[in-house]
């Protein structure tokens, strides 16, 4: 995985995926809240995470449905709007296989510019990044980052992980370890340049 620790763009429209990864971790979510970043949701992207109908309802599932609605009272995950014409446009030159949500937080990020597409979809990422020039997170790249600046401690490395794995079924587990490894690995050349400068 190559993700730079030291960089993570302030606010990103996310897609569904990566608002279901944020929040499987209370400490995760939490430490990106107290970090003062932003994540904003389109229309579709609520609506995939809220109210789109489901073939199976567990607990986890409702948990984690609870929580989106929770973080939304206080604030967060607000909507952006996504326009129409924006949509049709990259639609047009899309690869197939990308769901409407993705496509929404797309078109949303190429026509503001300022904020990051956050997704863990790989043909998501390659699409906005290559092709449309964007500004992609993914959430081991908001994990790595929130171990670099400290927001996150060692000791909450099993925790994040421990508790993701209960709420994912494909769980991001060896991406979130070569992140804290990289983010440590950051850390200690910094710490090293420092000492040689001094």
């Amino acid at each position: 995985m190559a993700l730079d620790p030291t960089q993570f763009s302030m606010m990103a429209v996310a897609d569904t995926c990566s608002v279901w990864n944020m929040l499987s971790s209370r400490k995760l979510y939490q430490a990106a809240v107290n970090a003062k970043l932003h994540f904003c949701v389109t229309p579709m992207v609520l609506y995939e995470c809220l109210q789109k109908p489901r073939s199976s309802m567990t607990s986890e599932k409702a948990e984690l449905i609870n929580r989106l609605e929770k973080a939304r009272r206080t604030g967060d995950f607000p909507v952006q709007e996504c326009e129409l014409d924006d949509l049709a446009s990259l639609v047009r030159i899309a690869p197939k296989g990308l769901g409407s949500g993705e496509l929404s937080c797309i078109a949303t990020a190429y026509r503001i510019r300022s904020i990051g597409f956050m997704t863990d979809e790989k043909k998501a990422r390659g699409f906005a990044s290559q092709k449309l020039g964007l500004a992609v997170e993914t959430t081991p790249k908001l994990y790595a980052w929130l171990h670099y600046y400290q927001h996150l401690g060692c000791g909450d490395h099993e925790d994040v992980i421990r508790e993701h794995e209960i709420y994912e079924s494909r769980p991001l587990t060896p991406f979130f370890r070569e992140a804290y490894e990289e983010a440590m690995r950051c850390r200690l050349m910094q710490r090293s340049i420092q000492s040689d400068g001094a």
